[in-house]
């Protein structure tokens, strides 16, 4: 194919004298012939100087060429749709406005950065040409589809991330490092997608334009190498280059990725790995989301400092919220960075972390980030945290099982007079994992300071968590999630939650008979349509849970619908996710074990054993 197309002219613009007068008629014309026209062989560097060039908001176009804003933007075609001609056509017509972008920044950089080094700029000029090579030939195979360039929306979207740069090393980070590997990805797979569609005249040209992005991205680690501080790794240097709201995920093309590629681009192993495994939102604003499961005691102390046992858990576990809990789109702040090789390790098994950031920076984010919504392990707001919550649907519920607030010793008295069991507990308002559990028998009635919930001791033979998830009425409003198996101590201590695809799964006959024909009917029905009810009088949404279980009787077993609610993420909520994500047809077991106890069979370790304290969250997949 010939370089420029007889049907695209250029204006008759007196010929450029010097790089930046030929970077400046692609920049500003608004003749797409200028744009792709090639610099003359005569044409000089220019003699250093200071940059001073002001990018403008746009670079200059004829009108139907003008990128705008998402208004009529086009749906980029998947491999199921290529097999039509003018899905074809959208494809290139995609492709064309980015090489067209690429052009225009080329040209750009040149204009800002006189100053670099003349092997820099001359590097940059080979680029340009080749990539206004590239725009005229996806011009060419979309008029052959039946499309013209302007057909469809053109997005300024590679244009504001990278026309505020600031440095020739923030050009090469920004476009070469940046888009331009991200092409490494698109150009192998479409290429491969159109061959198998029949048009292997469209594979062809993609073939040729994926050898050539393999050099552009060569050339700018090159340059990376060249400026970056001798300690840093490839990957922190560039990594720590780009800034927000441009990142790593935009490295990584929404196609299969493509390591013999960036291998042929000279990245080393760490680099590949690093850009292969990390995530991050590719547009809305992230969710973000951090552990915090002292929020109970928070909420209960003015101006809480959790003491530091209690921060060296929350490191042990937070692993397993950030892996569970947000999406690939969001944010989680977490104490501890994880190691490369425990990334390494967790990626085969198909687990990776969201973007991350030290919890540190909290505040930082806050002021500096655009988040759309907060989502810590539990928000500190006492009526939602309080016990008092679960003896509300107790009642809406009309359980059996008596319980009530007391906040002295004759309170405590009185009420179990009334109500004659043999063993009794009493649990703080606001705590959790057991903290501050009280068993007493009915004869030794214990010195409180504050208010307790007072419930008959109960002999438990099973324990489950309900699963819901609260959203607003015109979000699907209150979900049903599923029921899962909870292991807790004598003193109210989580010692594991099992998630399973059927509820009835792993549980002794009866167990299981009551789970089927009780249980699950309920929590669908009664239990659902009341929980809605008094969670939307607190205007509360997001994870729910409530703690039940069956006890034994004289009469056999029974079924105590609820302990308490925790409008709060929860273990078992780990749980369940963490099982839609690695065995959806498998049981999924989340648990502990000690520092340094060597891993049990089936198991994938959550948290980084070379960071752990004291225990390290693990699941266990269960074989069928």
């Amino acid at each position: 194919m010939k370089a420029n197309s007889n049907e695209i002219l250029p204006s008759g613009m007196a010929e450029p004298q010097n790089i930046s007068e030929f970077a400046e008629r692609v920049l500003m014309s608004t003749s797409l012939g200028d744009k792709l026209t090639h610099a003359p062989v005569s044409l000089t560097l220019d003699p250093p100087k200071r940059g001073s060039f002001t990018a403008p908001s746009l670079p200059g176009r004829p009108n139907h060429l003008k990128p705008r804003a998402n208004d009529g933007k086009s749906p980029f075609p998947s491999a199921d749709q290529i097999h039509d001609e003018e899905q074809r056509g959208i494809l290139l017509h995609f492709f064309a406005n980015h090489e067209l972008l690429a052009v225009e920044l080329m040209a750009l950089a040149l204009l800002k950065f006189p100053d670099a080094p003349d092997s820099f700029r001359k590097g940059v000029l080979r680029t340009l040409q080749e990539e206004q090579n590239h725009t005229l030939w996806y011009l060419e195979r979309m008029k052959d589809c039946g499309l013209k360039f302007g057909d469809y929306h053109l997005s300024p979207m590679i244009w504001s991330h990278i026309s505020s740069m600031e440095s020739p090393l923030d050009y090469v980070s920004r476009l070469s490092l940046t888009f331009e590997q991200a092409n490494l990805d698109y150009a192998k797979h479409y290429s491969q997608v159109l061959a198998r569609a029949g048009d292997q005249k469209s594979a062809d040209l993609l073939t040729k334009i994926y050898r050539d992005e393999i050099a552009h991205v060569g050339y700018g680690l090159k340059w990376l190498r060249r400026w970056k501080q001798k300690a840093q790794s490839d990957w922190d240097a560039w990594h720590k280059q780009l800034h927000f709201p441009l990142s790593p995920i935009r490295a990584k093309g929404l196609a299969p990725f493509n390591e013999e590629g960036r291998r042929e681009a000279g990245m080393d192993e760490h680099f590949i790995a690093s850009i292969r495994r990390y995530q991050a939102s590719r547009g809305r604003s992230p969710d973000l989301y951090w552990f915090n499961p002292d929020v109970e005691l928070a909420a209960k102390t003015q101006n809480w400092t959790p003491p530091q046992r209690l921060e060296r858990l929350a490191a042990d576990l937070e692993y397993a919220f950030a892996l569970a809990a947000p999406s690939s789109d969001d944010l989680v702040l977490l104490r501890s960075q994880p190691s490369d090789q425990h990334r390494e390790a967790l990626a085969r098994h198909g687990l990776t972390f969201p973007e991350v950031a030290p919890l540190s920076e909290l505040n930082h984010i806050r002021k500096n980030r655009k988040i759309r919504q907060e989502q810590p392990w539990g928000t500190p707001n006492p009526t939602l945290l309080s016990k008092n919550l679960g003896l509300e649907l107790r009642g809406l519920l009309d359980d059996s099982v008596s319980a009530q607030i007391c906040c002295n010793s004759k309170e405590i008295e009185a009420f179990i007079e009334v109500n004659p069991h043999t063993n009794w507990l009493a649990k703080p308002l606001l705590g959790s994992a057991g903290r501050g559990l009280l068993r007493f028998p009915s004869d030794q009635i214990p010195l409180i300071k504050e208010a307790h919930l007072i419930e008959p001791w109960l002999n438990k033979e099973q324990e489950f968590s309900l699963l819901y998830q609260s959203n607003p009425i015109d979000q699907g409003g209150l979900r049903f999630l599923g029921i899962c198996h909870q292991e807790v101590s004598n003193t109210g201590q989580w010692i594991s939650s099992t998630s399973v695809p059927k509820p009835a799964n792993g549980l002794s006959t009866e167990c299981a008979r009551l789970v089927a024909n009780e249980i699950l009917p309920a929590s669908k029905k009664e239990i659902q349509s009341t929980l809605l009810q008094l969670l939307e009088s607190h205007d509360y949404h997001g994870p729910v849970c409530i703690d039940s279980f069956l006890h034994l009787t004289s009469e056999g077993l029974e079924w105590h619908q609820v302990i308490e609610i925790k409008s709060r993420w929860s273990m078992g909520r780990l749980a369940h996710n963490l099982r839609l994500k690695l065995c959806p047809n498998r049981s999924l077991t989340l648990t502990t074990i000690t520092k340094d106890v060597p891993l049990p069979k089936n198991a994938i370790s959550l948290g980084d054993p070379t960071t752990t304290h004291t225990r390290t969250p693990v699941v266990i997949i269960q074989n069928s």
